[in-house]
This record gives structure tokens, sequence and C-alpha cells, in this order.
């Protein structure tokens, strides 16, 4: 009977055999499957690093241009109110010196005045 058993197990025995086999064969399959996952996802990984570096560099650069076209825009403004405020002195100088010896003299007697309060002036109390 013990015989009998033995045949009648082996297409059990065949059949599990061969279940068992196509569960590795599956298991084979996905580790594959597994691993060009895992290194797919390392290349999406390295290029959105070498993506997000360009794109750091590129801002870089633009804050740069941006920086220097800043400094260039207030040094052109600075030199503006330099030369503005040397011509407006020249021209302050320029006033001063056609102003008569006789009006300095005339302008000078009646601040003495003033300041020292002598009468007939406006500084007399």
């Amino acid at each position: 009977m013990a015989a009998k058993r033995r045949d009648g197990d082996e297409p059990q025995d065949a059949d599990a055999t061969s279940k068992l086999s196509r569960l590795l064969q599956t298991e084979v399959e996905l580790e594959a499957m597994l691993e060009e996952a895992r290194l797919e996802a390392k290349r999406l990984v390295e290029l959105a690093e070498s993506e997000a570096q360009d794109r750091v560099q590129q801002f870089e650069l633009q804050v740069q241009a941006h920086e220097a076209a800043v400094r260039d825009r207030i040094a052109r403004e600075r030199d503006a109110a330099i030369l503005s405020i040397r011509e407006e002195a020249r021209n302050e100088t320029q006033q001063l010196d056609e102003i008569d010896d006789a009006t300095v003299e005339a302008l000078a007697s009646y601040m003495l005045d003033f300041l020292l309060g002598d009468p007939g002036s406006r500084g007399a109390p």
C-alpha cells in the first residue's frame, strides 16, 4: 500500500515541484525587476540632483549679473550726484565772485551794526 501511495503521490509531487519551480522563478523575476527599479530610481535621483545643481548655478549667475547691474546703476547715480554738486558749487562760487567790493563792504558793515546793536541798525534794542 505504501508503494501505491507513492505511485499516487507522484503526480501531486510533480505538480508541487512544478508550482514550487514557478514560484521560485517568479521570485527570481521579481528580484530582477526590483533591482531594475532600484537602479532606475538611483538614476532618476542622480538626474534630479544634477538638474537641481544646474538650476542653482543658473540662479547664482543671474544673481551675480543683477548685482553687477545694480552696482553699475548706483555708481552712475553717485557720479551724477557728485557732478551735480560740483556744478552747483561752481555756480555758487561764480555768483559770489560776481559780487562787487562795495556790496561786500556794505553787507559787512550792516552785519557788524546788526550784531553790535548800533543805533540805526536793525540790531538796535
